[in-house]
């Protein structure tokens, strides 16, 4: 198995102070997702107060927000970094969230009622070796029958469209302003994309010319996750009755899958 860091080059580790810019609010769109997610878990037959293992769990956007929701959750994540951070806003808002470090292809031994890893996280894993590892090692942590909830971006319209990034946004207002956008550099074969994040923010401010602007530029790579691919693998992995659902179905920003352990 390939070292961690050959897939995440820690890209977290260096975010997760800053994570929270990229969003206009970070909470309030936590606890948005948390409302979105939790409607899926029921549709899914899964209600507070059940179990949930976000296997990817970052700083804590949907971790935390789903406790908020009264689930019993637990997370991990391959940053130490982020995972500390996670458990910081967890004890800012008086949230029982259970939190470590693990790499989602060789996850700790548990069981969870359901197990969950959104926004685009599985892409990372650049090779089939490492998304089957994964799969494998999140179908260990469901008992038969136990589902598995995923969000990744389109990448099957991403591709067919060309996307070449996300165009920069203004955040804030005051000294809390940024601008926030993303380039992206496609592999000659378009199989992955090195995507790079930018943060902008005021530094010194002139009464006569405005701020200036200093930058944090952080890049890393991701798969371009076909839906069909992703399906092949949870299916070879030991799960079955795999669907999907678009944003105008699911209510989430991102494809959304299902799947149900064997």
């Amino acid at each position: 198995m390939p070292g961690p860091h050959e897939f995440y080059d820690n890209f977290y580790d260096d975010l997760a102070a800053d994570y929270h810019l990229i969003f206009r609010d970070w909470w309030t769109s936590a606890t948005w997702q948390g409302e979105v997610l939790t409607g899926l878990l029921h549709d899914a037959g899964i209600d507070p107060p059940a179990s949930v293992y976000d296997c990817t769990c970052g700083i804590g956007t949907q971790a935390l927000s789903l406790a908020a929701q009264g689930f019993r959750v637990s997370g991990s994540d391959l940053s130490e970094a982020a995972v500390e951070r996670a458990r910081t806003e967890a004890r800012a808002r008086g949230i029982e969230v259970d939190l470590g470090v693990a790499d989602v292809r060789a996850l700790p031994p548990r069981r969870a009622d359901a197990v969950i890893s959104f926004d685009n996280s599985l892409p990372h894993l650049l090779t089939d070796d490492d998304l089957a590892a994964a799969v494998r090692s999140i179908r260990g942590c469901l008992d038969p029958g136990g589902p598995f909830l995923a969000s990744i971006r389109d990448y099957d319209a991403i591709l067919r469209d060309g996307t070449s990034g996300v165009p920069p946004a203004m955040h804030g207002t005051g000294d809390g302003r940024r601008i926030v956008g993303q380039a992206w550099q496609w592999a000659p074969d378009r199989r992955t994309v090195e995507i790079t994040i930018f943060i902008l923010r005021p530094d010194i401010l002139r009464p006569d010319k405005g701020p200036e602007w200093r930058a944090a530029v952080r890049s890393t790579t991701y798969r371009a996750l076909r839906r069909a691919d992703l399906t092949a693998a949870l299916e070879a992995g030991g799960f079955t009755d795999v669907s999907w659902q678009q944003p105008e179905e699911s209510g989430y920003y991102q494809p959304v899958v299902v799947a149900r352990a064997t």
